[in-house]
């Protein structure tokens, strides 16, 4: 069967080979297909002419891989099965230049099944990219993207340079679409960056190409039509006809800009010329609009309304609901991986589609179901541990009012105490008082006068410090009385003010607000000197003085 085509094969090469100037790597392919002594190396040279011309004629592409398929047939072996997926992925590529993106799609995802089954990474990543070509030309620009990013990885690990810069540079091309221009030209460096360090002349002026459009939207015409005419000129001479196409139509869209309204029709029929030579549908679209529009601004309204119906009739075809339907079932086809029904493909996508939303809908009802009992036990746990812990905090309220009134009855049998032995204390002191007084007078009025010089200097010494004695005590016999005097309302104020003072402390601060030493407190109180300290230390920590502040001026300014 090889000889069968094999004559034909060289017709076809031997009319679309050789222009004027042959390309060494047509010439070389053609060699080798004629060399080729087995099956398998005529398909690989075949698939990789098919794989070359597709950038200049689609219709030769199509015939040399058609013939490959036919030379694969129903071969199942590794070689085989690798060569029929790097055929799929060409006619998928040529399918997707002629805007037919559903076909595209198919071939893609069939070619996608047998690089999974062989665990073949790399070209697994390829078909990421051609995927997302297709969903950029459907606008469908985060999937694009999803989709160059997935393949990015996976050629990062690879350490695939070439391929992570085409990634790059496509992922560059849905940024600009959808105005992220600021994206879109980190893109564009790191893909040409990553070509210049491999040298790669063909794919800088992709690059190049793309960011025609990038200057032309920020306005810096000339440097847009600069590498748009190094474009054209580039396409020209290594015979690319749809970067031609595109770069002609590029050129139109500055011009368009620049308000040079026929140039850019100029350049949009060389635009066309080539797109309907090649069945390059949607640049067939796109060039009929820009000619509608530039029409349209010249006051040619007749041919604009003719270009305009002309553009409906082909971008209909191309951007209709059945084309996004056919796109929809190819995707949940592959996601199911179910073989096609051999009577019917309508039949056997209503059928997919059928399970699916079966499937869906019971998923959505055990999902539904499984959150309402995650729910009731989230809600019994909640009241649960709600309900305990408003009884932890109900006890533990109970134990603290219980203690409180345990230390409170303590706390007044404590101040029962000391008010009965301050008391006593007072009673005693009035008696010593009267005791010191009565030995005062005796002292003045019978021994003082019947005394020597000598006895009478001491008498005299001895009176004066039972005088000061007397006085002392009398302060403290009159205590009681001054402290009840001083304690109308002061009490009730410190408690409202400083709750958190005893009732030890208050009696304290009654006693200071009446300016009494600490040697008359202690007397007072009968307590020591530690003691008394003590509890004007807590006293000014409760108050919260700072150590410059005096504690004697603070309560007695507590009105």
């Amino acid at each position: 069967m090889m000889k069968r085509y094999l004559p034909f094969l060289l017709f076809l090469i031997s009319c679309y080979f050789y222009p004027q100037e042959a390309d060494t790597a047509l010439v070389r392919l053609e060699k080798e297909l004629k060399l080729a002594s087995t099956r398998s190396d005529s398909i690989n040279a075949m698939l990789m002419l098919g794989e070359i011309q597709y950038d200049r004629d689609f219709s030769i592409t199509e015939q040399i891989i058609d013939k490959a398929l036919e030379l694969i047939g129903l071969k199942n072996d590794s070689i085989s099965q690798q060569q029929l997926a790097k055929a799929y992925v060409v006619k998928g590529v040529v399918h997707r230049r002629e805007a037919d993106y559903p076909k595209a799609l198919e071939y893609y995802l069939k070619a996608q099944k047998i690089y999974k089954s062989q665990n073949d990474s790399l070209h697994i990543s390829d078909v990421y990219h051609n995927m997302g070509m297709v969903y950029r030309y459907q606008k469908a620009h985060d999937k694009s993207i999803d989709l160059y990013k997935k393949a990015i990885t996976i050629k990062t690990q690879l350490k695939d340079t070439h391929g992570i810069a085409a990634g790059y540079n496509m992922m560059g091309v849905s940024y600009r679409q959808t105005k992220r221009i600021d994206s879109a030209l980190i893109c564009y460096d790191k893909a040409k960056g990553l070509f210049n360090a491999i040298s790669s002349v063909d794919d800088v002026q992709r690059v190049n190409n793309n960011m025609v459009a990038v200057y032309r939207d920020k306005g810096n015409y000339d440097e847009a039509l600069r590498l748009a005419s190094e474009n054209i000129r580039y396409a020209k001479r290594l015979k690319k006809k749809f970067s031609l196409c595109t770069a002609y139509y590029n050129v139109s869209t500055i011009y368009k800009r620049k308000k040079e309204f026929n140039k850019g029709v100029k350049y949009a029929d060389s635009s066309l010329m080539i797109a309907q030579a090649e069945g390059f549908r949607e640049r067939i679209a796109k060039a009929y609009l820009r000619k509608s529009f530039l029409n349209h601004l010249q006051g040619n309204y007749k041919d604009a309304y003719f270009d305009y119906r002309t553009f409906n009739r082909h971008s209909d075809s191309i951007f209709n609901i059945e084309n996004i339907k056919k796109i929809q079932a190819l995707e949940l086809s592959h996601k199911f991986n179910q073989e096609k029904l051999a009577d019917s493909l309508v039949f056997a996508q209503e059928k997919r589609e059928v399970a699916l939303l079966a499937e869906t809908e019971a998923s959505k009802k055990w999902l539904y179901l499984g959150l309402l009992l995650i729910a009731l036990i989230a809600a019994l746990i909640i009241g649960f541990l709600v309900r305990r812990n408003y009884q932890n905090k109900a006890r533990i309220l109970t134990e603290k009012l219980e203690k409180e009134k345990v230390q409170k009855e303590l706390l007044e049998t404590k101040v029962k105490a000391n008010e009965e032995e301050t008391k006593r204390l007072i009673a005693d002191n009035s008696m010593r008082l009267e005791f010191k007084q009565e030995l005062l007078d005796r002292l003045k009025n019978e021994i003082a006068p019947e005394a020597s010089n000598t006895v009478k200097e001491a008498i005299n010494s001895l009176t004066s410090e039972l005088q000061v004695q007397i006085k002392t005590e009398g302060k403290l016999s009159g205590l009681q009385s001054k402290i009840e005097e001083v304690n109308k309302g002061f009490d009730t104020k410190l408690r409202d003010l400083y709750p958190s003072l005893t009732k030890t402390e208050r009696e304290m601060c009654a006693l200071l607000r009446l300016n009494l030493s600490i040697k008359e407190i202690m007397i007072a109180r009968n307590a020591s000197l530690d003691s008394v300290k003590s509890t004007r230390y807590r006293i000014r920590k409760k108050l919260g003085l700072s150590s410059g502040e005096e504690l004697e001026k603070f309560i007695q300014n507590i009105s």
